[in-house]
């Protein structure tokens, strides 16, 4: 799986009801007539929190095998084992009989009173099934659901995860901050609110929230993992390989650990490239394509290496062969795509790989961007206005103050979309940024004439016009 292990999520989602299943025996156990009390020679019956604890004590020890055969066991009579059961054949590629063991879980839970609050927990479990199936806006529904049933911090874990998956990364942040409230001591939503941060931009945040969740659950393969892509981000590759080797430690099978560790070492080889060592990149990363042929990771960053050595003929080729290793892999399609159109000058060609690294991080105004500038080049020019529009209206375009590489593209999408306020708005807060005071009236008049009407800015740009400047 690509994020996380849905053996995390089931943690989350199914001790608090197995608890309250137990709370509610011990009741009954208490309240019952003495002459309807068990024999004192039976021999009491295991619950199913008491075989999910026992579970996860064997997946913690790495007894994969042993954990999964309890699980299935205790699923043909408990419908919320069943959904424990179905993640963790999820986890281990099984996915006809995961999706089967989903099937039997909804069926016990529908089979419940529809006003039993534990009935939250399929709703839950479905919302982050149906992200996972790339149906991110029925997750979000279902998240929805859940919340407004008094879910509490499963289910705005749950939001989290599907807005994330439907690229709202805004959205995702603040739900995953909700449920961190409503539980501080929920590892999901910490997992996952530092994930929104690390592709964000904001690694740095991220660290230390992770630390914090590592001290507290040490076990935790997730938190290992995310801390491995955090490190990546920050330039501390090195550091990164010991969490990631961490991580397959605790995991048995685990191919994105196995994967993650590839994704290290390929970072370290990069790291050596920013450094100008640029031959003694290339020598490493040669190295691991030859001892990992298959390894999409390796492909990707021996391709992002030709990209910085202008070898377009070389990074296309092994571009090419890590999307046909990872066709979901959006970063190895972005830069096949940019290999294609700025390296070879193909910008119909350019298109396509570009599109799927747009679809697959539909808030990622880089992939948007880079796809809009190659439909200009491409010529359609009806696409390229849309695209750009549209990569120019996401949340911190400008703000990432890059200002100097902003102005071109909204000049352009301003070109093509001469009516659009938000990208005449974003155009005049890059002027801003450059302290270009003249083309910032310019265009901050024109996003007011469209209409626009956000206070700060208009705040600013009527300062600006009476003479005030730009400090």
């Amino acid at each position: 799986m690509k994020r996380w292990s849905w053996l995390l999520v089931a943690a989350l989602l199914a001790a608090p009801a197995l608890a309250e299943d137990k709370k509610k025996e011990d009741k009954k156990a208490k309240e019952a007539p003495a002459a309807q009390a068990p024999a004192a020679q039976a021999v009491p019956q295991a619950s199913p929190q008491d075989v999910v604890k026992e579970a996860e004590a064997k997946l913690a020890a790495g007894d994969a095998d042993r954990a999964f055969a309890m699980l299935e066991k205790a699923a043909a009579v408990d419908g919320k084992v069943g959904l424990r059961l179905g993640m963790l054949r999820e986890s281990r590629g099984e996915l006809l009989p995961a999706e089967d063991a989903y099937k039997a879980a909804a069926a016990s839970a529908n089979a419940a009173s529809a006003a039993d609050p534990e009935g939250l927990w399929p709703t839950i479990a479905m919302s982050y099934r149906r992200a996972h199936e790339g149906k991110p806006d029925e997750g979000v529904a279902l998240a929805q659901k859940a919340v407004a049933a008094g879910g509490g911090a499963a289910a705005k874990a749950a939001l989290g995860h599907a807005l994330d998956a439907k690229g709202d990364a805004t959205g995702a942040e603040a739900a995953y901050r909700e449920a961190i409230a409503a539980d501080p001591m929920a590892l999901t939503p910490v997992v996952g609110l530092a994930h929104v941060l690390r592709v964000s931009g904001r690694a740095a945040e991220a660290e230390p929230m992770l630390k914090k969740a590592i001290d507290v659950s040490p076990g935790s393969a997730e938190a290992y993992k995310e801390m491995a892509r955090v490190k990546i981000a920050l330039g501390r590759a090195q550091e990164g390989l010991a969490d990631a080797n961490l991580a397959v430690a605790m995991t048995e099978d685990d191919p994105e650990a196995a994967s993650l560790v590839m994704e290290v070492k390929v970072a370290r080889a990069l790291e050596d490239l920013a450094a100008g060592r640029n031959e003694l990149a290339i020598r490493d990363l040669n190295q691991l394509r030859d001892q990992n042929p298959d390894s999409a990771p390796v492909r990707l960053g021996l391709g992002r290496a030709h990209i910085a050595k202008r070898d377009g003929d070389a990074a296309v080729a092994e571009l090419q062969k890590a999307v046909e290793l990872d066709p979901k892999n959006a970063e190895a399609q972005y830069n096949l795509g940019y290999a294609l159109h700025v390296l070879k000058r193909n910008p119909a060609q350019a298109v396509a790989p570009l599109e799927k690294a747009a679809a697959a991080q539909p808030g990622n105004a880089t992939y948007a961007t880079a796809l809009g500038l190659a439909l200009t080049e491409a010529q359609q020019f009806d696409r390229a206005a849309f695209v750009l529009a549209k990569a120019t209206e996401m949340p911190g375009y400008v703000s990432l103050k890059r200002y100097k590489e902003a102005v071109p593209v909204l000049e352009r999408a301003t070109t093509l979309a001469p009516t659009n306020a938000q990208a005449w708005a974003n155009l005049g807060w890059a002027y801003f940024g450059l302290k270009d005071a003249a083309n910032f009236k310019a265009a901050g008049a024109k996003a007011r004439s469209l209409g626009y009407k956000e206070p700060t800015f208009l705040t600013y740009l009527q300062r600006i016009e009476g003479g005030e400047a730009i400090k």
